[in-house]
């Protein structure tokens, strides 16, 4: 159904000439005082590779290949038309023109249009697969008469410019989330009315679950946001062959609103893609370790199903590719099932079992890349980086100092260069499909 992971990184100033007792002689003149020694200012390099991107360090940004990718040895991509898309405008907007938001849909400003614009050329979710027709043309025709999607939209426009350019769009991001999160659990408080505003519901609370990936703090949103998709699909108006979202027999919402049609969907990309046992071997290896050892954890019941949901899709990866992507969408399913009380005791940050399965649940989806990455082929939109990956490190840092050991995999899985996830997998086949590898949203 991952706000960025560039680091900043604190320069500091030593002196090696600083006194000691034999420098000190006397003398009548008046001691100056030093001056301070101006400190080294530091930029985001929001245009960076995402090897530096995930490295934590600063890209220079040359093309086709950076200085630390070429002294690395490693592959140099940047994000889908990035170049294309930085030598656009993206001056911030005149302060005349900054975001006033209103509560009255269809009130919007200039540079909230130009968000709008930056979602329906490179914002938009890649899911339902192959369907970016559904929202570039169909969901933006009636969005203007839901306050939450157009808000929606708006968020995760403001969020993806942010990642992929040097126009600071963070806060607009965050006020329209707002404004889409207060009117979409309003509107959820009674029974759509027609088909439209159920699609409108359903746009709404895929395109806040995409935009959560991108804030730092996002997990428990991104998770809430998944759950309310499938709360929204199961209702009595769920998705059904009238709605925008199906869009054909073999295609549906996404991994976690239709499983039929989306499944039967990947199943045939997998099964006719020239690719056998493409998941690193070793990254499975460790993952089935790490997962033996929180296995006796003080689990309750809804989270050792969720730990065997793990479990299955990293013994599947091994040499069966389909049956793991088909489990791993279970991980996807699972929380919607449970109860209200539930669900909240899995998000709560202070539920260190749980924290420690969202953290195993981030790494396992990393390595499933070559899999995983079948959803976007096709897709015209660009990959932007995202916060996913930098989640695990909240955890770890929130987990009891006691327990933090069984988060050292994920930690480990969080700090590899992207093309680590690549596995075995034929490059030459996605080459010729997609122009980019971008790191994977959730």
């Amino acid at each position: 159904m991952p706000s960025r992971n560039n680091s900043m990184q604190d320069s500091s100033s030593t002196s090696s000439d600083s006194p000691t007792a034999s420098d000190y002689k006397p003398d009548n003149r008046t001691s100056q005082p030093r001056k301070p020694i101006p400190r080294k200012g530091h930029t985001k390099s929001r245009r960076g590779c995402f090897n530096c991107k995930r490295r934590r360090i600063k890209c220079n940004e040359k093309h086709p290949e950076c200085n630390h990718c070429v002294k690395a040895g490693l592959q140099c991509n940047y994000p889908a038309n990035i170049i294309q898309l930085t030598q656009r405008s993206t001056s911030p907007p005149h302060p005349q023109e900054a975001v006033n938001l209103r509560s009255t849909p269809g009130t919007f400003t200039m540079a909230d249009m130009r968000l709008f614009h930056h979602f329906l050329i490179t914002a938009y979710p890649h899911l339902p697969v192959g369907a970016d027709k559904i929202w570039i043309t169909v969901i933006p025709s009636f969005a203007h008469n839901y306050e939450y999607l157009i808000h929606s939209i708006l968020a995760l426009a403001a969020s993806h410019l942010d990642a992929v350019s040097n126009t600071s769009a963070a806060e607009q991001a965050i006020q329209h989330r707002i404004l889409a999160v207060k009117s979409l659990n309003e509107a959820l408080s009674v029974p759509p009315k027609s088909r439209s505003e159920q699609d409108a519901r359903m746009a709404a609370a895929l395109a806040l679950a995409f935009q959560s990936s991108h804030l730092q703090d996002g997990l428990a949103e991104f998770l809430t946001m998944v759950r309310g998709c499938n709360l929204i699909a199961s209702g009595e108006t769920s998705v059904g062959s009238d709605s925008a979202f199906n869009v054909s027999p073999s295609s549906s919402i996404t991994m976690a609103f239709s499983e039929d049609g989306h499944l039967q969907h990947m199943k045939t990309r997998i099964g006719t893609s020239p690719q056998y046992n493409c998941v690193n071997h070793e990254d499975l290896d460790l993952a089935a370790l790490s997962l033996r050892s929180i296995q006796y954890l003080n689990m309750s019941s809804f989270e050792t199903t969720y730990w065997g949901a793990l479990d299955v899709t990293v013994q599947n990866a091994y040499d069966r590719p389909i049956e793991a992507y088909t489990s791993f969408v279970t991980l996807y399913n699972i929380p919607s099932r449970w109860t209200h009380d539930e669900f909240q005791a899995f998000i709560d940050p202070n539920n260190s079992v749980a924290q420690i399965l969202q953290a195993h649940f981030i790494a396992v989806q990393a390595i499933l890349t070559p899999i995983l990455y079948l959803e976007r082929v096709g897709f015209e939109g660009i990959d932007a980086p995202t916060a996913v990956m930098s989640w695990i490190e909240g955890i770890y840092r929130n987990v009891p100092h006691h327990l933090r050991h069984h988060v050292e995999w994920p930690r480990q899985v969080s700090q590899y260069p992207f093309i680590r996830f690549l596995g075995q997998m034929n490059t030459n086949y996605f080459d010729e499909q997609t122009e980019d590898m971008g790191l994977l949203s959730l």
